[in-house]
């Protein structure tokens, strides 16, 4: 009898043992997987969100990686068109064997590659992207890093209705997923104010066709004008705007986190006295935050002939908050115990509390700021 109950009980601690080992994560490395523009003219926006979470992730390898696992980036160039992200997406999962999307670049590609990462069951971390669809419904899959458009949006349209009084407010937006999103966060934060959008023009993506956008706003004669595009076509809609006699002189416009700050302003030539600029982060430059402070530390330590910028800070804080979740989770975790942790995260930084094991700083994290570039300085002016 004593015999018969030890095989049982050695069946079922071989059994237990077996079941407890599938799924575990055995890879030596941690891989993941990112799709961005790193060709054309919106490279600048991959190279640098690459760069800020390289600086975060080369300190925690050269310490030992994370329980002995080094954290890998494969990167991969969509020049910000979907179809492209789906190729680099289904490559990274078949052929690199990733464990998790990061900072996937642009609302247009993450959402192209969101079916993807839920039909492969595949985490999406960090993407540099406020898009609702990110966000409502709450997904286990996807853990954000940065605030939502449409907290950018009310916190632009508070600024330029609650603070400085104007209602006529136009749109210049992108026209794709991205740039409805932000169609719809202003609608919502105007219909608030019991105000309108008193005109609207949109562009397509990857082109400077903004010429037609231009003509059907210009005859609203807004007071302020929100731009939901990437650098080089709010650029060129700025530039053209200020030599439209039916544009007032001086006129405000707001321009969310997408846009490249330094880049815009160096192509306007540093004439954006009436520019404000939506961002997720703190200022790279200036910040006394802890995490910023250590950001310039590693930024110069390894990509000392990089520049600071709100981008590559948000690849740090996005790589931070990714490697955090590993550190959380110990060295012998399935997927599932990865993905609960990334929800009782997602809900932290959601309500602003910090109570879960994952000891990312929460401050850094979706906030929602409004600067201006004064004296060669981006200045803050207005926090929500």
């Amino acid at each position: 009898m004593n015999k018969i109950v030890s095989a049982i009980i050695v069946f079922i601690v071989i059994l237990l043992s077996f079941y407890f080992s599938q799924g575990k994560f055995n890879d030596k490395e941690i891989r993941l997987g990112m799709s961005g523009p790193f060709s054309g003219n919106k490279s600048n926006l991959g190279d640098d969100m690459l760069t800020g979470a390289m600086a975060y992730f080369n300190d925690i390898n050269d310490k030992g990686g994370i329980y002995g696992r080094p954290i890998k980036i494969i990167a991969k160039d969509d020049r910000y068109e979907p179809n492209l992200a789906i190729e680099n997406a289904k490559n990274l999962i078949k052929k690199d064997k990733i464990f998790a999307f990061f900072g996937i670049i642009g609302t247009p590609t993450s959402r192209a590659i969101l079916p993807i990462a839920i039909d492969n069951n595949i985490p999406l971390l960090g993407t540099f992207s406020g898009a609702d669809f990110l966000r409502e419904p709450p997904n286990p899959l996807i853990l954000n890093a940065r605030a939502g458009y449409e907290a950018e949006t009310e916190n632009l349209v508070k600024f330029f209705v609650d603070q400085k009084k104007l209602t006529r407010i136009a749109v210049f937006y992108q026209n794709d997923s991205y740039g409805r999103s932000g169609l719809r966060g202003i609608r919502k934060a105007l219909d608030k104010r019991n105000l309108k959008i008193i005109g609207e023009g949109s562009y397509k993506r990857n082109t400077l066709s903004v010429g037609n956008a231009l003509y059907e706003i210009s005859l609203t004669r807004p007071e302020a004008i929100i731009l939901v595009g990437t650098t080089m076509p709010v650029a060129e809609f700025i530039k053209r705007a200020r030599k439209n006699d039916k544009i007032i002189k001086n006129i405000d416009f707001g321009v969310l986190s997408f846009i490249s700050p330094k880049l815009l302003v160096e192509t306007l030539n540093k004439n954006v006295k009436n520019v404000f600029f939506s961002q997720v982060v703190p200022t790279p430059w200036t910040s006394k935050e802890k995490e910023v402070e250590k950001y310039r530390e590693l930024m110069s330590k390894y990509f000392p002939e990089k520049q600071l910028g709100y981008v590559s800070l948000e690849g740090y804080f996005a790589a931070e908050m990714t490697a955090e979740v590993f550190k959380a989770v110990g060295k012998n975790f399935r997927k599932s115990d990865f993905i609960r942790e990334m929800e009782k995260l997602s809900k932290d930084i959601k309500n602003n509390t910090c109570s879960s094991t994952v000891s990312v700083k929460c401050p850094c994290l979706r906030l929602v700021l409004i600067s201006q570039y004064i004296d060669g300085k981006f200045k803050l002016i207005h926090e929500k």
